[in-house]
């Protein structure tokens, strides 16, 4: 009895006990690690680098605005050019000018800022060009290097379209209204349109709009006074005055030039054309020396 339990025991123990394994199956976990925000995402970092970047183009902004990183790449590149200049043969000697009318020899070399024995890669061509088109009577300008000794400058030059005369002074004006002190009066000076009176300068572009409708009245002008800050005076070859009015000048100019056509009226014995009021016309006979009788302006 007792040796049939201890069997049975033994049989019951075999078969609740756990199969041996070879190896465990599980894989084994190492130790837990506490999770968290990576250092880049940390807030105080994300702020310090927000604040850098910041700081970085507020900064490049001011140098911007207040000219510094222009000053510092104009020296930089002086430098360059002087080192240039310092290691390569080619020497200035001659400054040629092509186009040149009315700017003053004197304006040139200054725009130009060379002087002879200068380096000739060391000038800097585009600074040259612009300081000579800031000259008023340039329209445009470039600036080359002829090796291995030539600076080649060629001008575009506003054109003179009249003569200021201002008191005892001849001013050259081109068709803006600029004006221009020249060396020496061009070929042709003799026959532009002659100006006076204050502010005439201001108004040629009027005057030459206005002159564009009458083109056979034009070719007889010989001057145009600006009378009163207000109208044009004309003054033709044979010394005949046409005084036009200060408001619709282009009509009373074609009324003119349409009697002229049929009567040659500005080839006889009057010496004034008085169309300042409208719808009227007053003639006024010459005086005993070929002048016109004095009247109102």
């Amino acid at each position: 009895m007792t040796a049939a339990s201890s069997k049975t025991s033994a049989k019951t123990s075999a078969k609740t006990a756990a199969p041996r394994r070879d190896y465990d199956r599980r894989k084994k976990r190492g130790p837990i690690r506490k999770t968290g925000r990576p250092l880049w995402r940390q807030p105080m970092m994300l702020g310090l680098v927000v604040l850098i970047l910041g700081g970085g183009a507020g900064g490049g902004w001011w140098a911007w605005r207040e000219g510094w990183l222009v000053e510092v790449q104009s020296r930089i590149d002086s430098v360059g050019r002087s080192i240039v200049g310092a290691i390569t043969p080619f020497k200035l000697a001659d400054v040629t000018v092509e186009g040149r009318d009315y700017v003053e020899r004197e304006a040139i070399l200054a725009a130009l800022n060379v002087k002879a024995g200068d380096s000739l890669l060391g000038v800097d061509l585009q600074a040259s060009r612009q300081r000579l088109e800031a000259i008023d009577w340039v329209a445009g300008a470039t600036v080359e290097r002829r090796l291995p000794d030539t600076l080649y400058v060629t001008l575009r030059e506003r054109r003179a379209v009249a003569l200021w005369q201002n008191g005892a002074e001849y001013t050259l004006i081109d068709r803006n209204g600029r004006t221009v002190r020249a060396s020496r009066m061009p070929p042709g000076a003799e026959s532009l349109l002659l100006l006076g009176g204050p502010g005439a300068p201001e108004h040629v572009g009027e005057l030459l709009l206005l002159l564009a409708y009458e083109p056979a009245l034009t070719r007889q002008l010989r001057a145009a006074v600006w009378v009163g800050q207000r109208r044009w005076n004309l003054v033709l070859n044979n010394g005949v005055e046409i005084w036009l009015p200060e408001e619709d000048a282009v009509a009373a100019l074609q009324h003119i030039a349409k009697l002229e056509a049929q009567h040659k009226l500005l080839s006889r014995e009057y010496g004034v054309v008085d169309l300042r009021l409208p719808d009227k016309l007053y003639l006024r006979k010459r005086g005993p020396g070929g002048d016109a009788s004095p009247g109102p302006v």
